[in-house]
């Protein structure tokens, strides 16, 4: 079931970004971006992708009280009785009225705002408005918005666009638009990780499937950066290179992965007890052996660690510098993937539980 509701959030997270994206390029001049295809039927699609994929978390909890129940009076009352329902009753009701305004072609302001209200009800349905409502709320929200706002335009670009036509006059508002959402990004995620890890126990947490998840995830926004400055500094010449650009969507994706799982993982509010109820994560065991309470998280020095975390560094720097030398885009990300993976595990030898 937890490979339903991963794959299905990363969906909805894919069906969000596709609306947001063609809602603020709807918003900019013709001669400020290159030619994109304005396609009705995929609005309606990533509508009902809304809906539908949101509709996940519901199923996984009608199934776990199922309990030989009648499926649709369980249906009905997780629908009635619980949080997770009411908000996705909410998501159906303003999908319906996105995909009306879209179907009869209604005003871009009008697709803005019922997405807007969409996203408001991801971010007060959300897992942490639940330990502090308007703060959690807030927070969520922005996050989710400037993540679809700054991912919905790069997947319309790189994988939709006909030609680089305009790319020098969309290059000079998308790059600061990318980087003020990236800020956001960054304030916001780090709002909602201490409601969840505090400073100190964020290497601890790595004990846990939520702190694996919240660490290859933080490993992956490197690459993802790298990629940027290449499609957004380095870039001297003003060339579109949809390649570099399917780089970067591409290991976002992976990012929205790791977020799925993480979602799906118990908080570490408190790592000992946490760790006697859910148990360590697979790989822990397997590279460190059995863990047992009070979890320590201090560093611990090993040669082979350290020897990963430096090719690591090194194929970032090699991702960096194939860009500079004209090798192949998708060799660039291999060596992004080997970043977080060599990162990864020399981390993991470094650390002692």
């Amino acid at each position: 079931m937890t490979f339903f509701t991963v794959f299905s959030d990363v969906l909805l997270y894919l069906a969000f970004s596709y609306m947001i994206g063609s809602i603020v390029l709807g918003f900019v001049p013709a001669e400020r971006k290159p030619k994109i295809p304005d396609s009705r039927r995929l609005q309606l699609l990533s509508v009902a992708g809304v809906s539908l994929f949101s509709l996940a978390p519901v199923i996984e909890l009608v199934v776990f009280l199922g309990g030989g129940q009648e499926v649709f009076s369980t249906f009905f009352r997780v629908l009635m009785d619980f949080r997770i329902g009411n908000g996705w009753v909410l998501t159906l009701l303003f999908c319906i009225l996105l995909g009306l305004t879209v179907y009869y072609n209604g005003s871009a302001h009008m697709r803005a705002y019922y997405t807007g209200a969409l996203v408001l009800i991801v971010g007060f349905f959300s897992h942490v408005s639940t330990l502090n409502l308007w703060a959690g709320f807030f927070s969520h929200s922005l996050h989710f918005l400037s993540m679809s706002l700054w991912i919905g335009v790069l997947l319309h670009v790189a994988w939709l666009a006909h030609d680089g036509s305009n790319w020098k006059p969309f290059t000079a508002w998308f790059t600061p638009f990318a980087i003020a959402c990236l800020a956001a990004l960054f304030i916001s995620g780090v709002v909602i990780m201490l409601f969840f890890v505090t400073p100190a126990d964020y290497a601890k947490s790595w004990v846990l499937p939520y702190g694996q998840m919240l660490l290859l995830k933080h490993l992956t926004i490197i690459p993802i950066l790298a990629a940027a400055l290449i499609n957004g500094f380095l870039n001297k010449k003003g060339v579109y290179e949809r390649a570099w650009l399917k780089v970067e969507f591409l290991l976002i994706l992976l990012v929205f992965t790791w977020t799925a799982f993480m979602s799906k993982e118990a908080p570490p509010h408190d790592i000992n007890d946490t760790l006697r109820s859910e148990g360590a994560a697979p790989f822990i065991e397997l590279l460190k052996g059995p863990q047992y309470i009070p979890i320590d998280g201090s560093f611990a020095f090993s040669l082979n660690g350290a020897l990963l975390i430096a090719i690591g560094v090194m194929c970032l720097g090699l991702m960096v510098l194939g860009y500079r030398k004209k090798l192949s885009p998708w060799l660039s990300l291999l060596f992004g993937l080997i970043f977080v993976g060599a990162v990864y595990a020399g981390l993991m030898l470094n650390i002692a539980f």
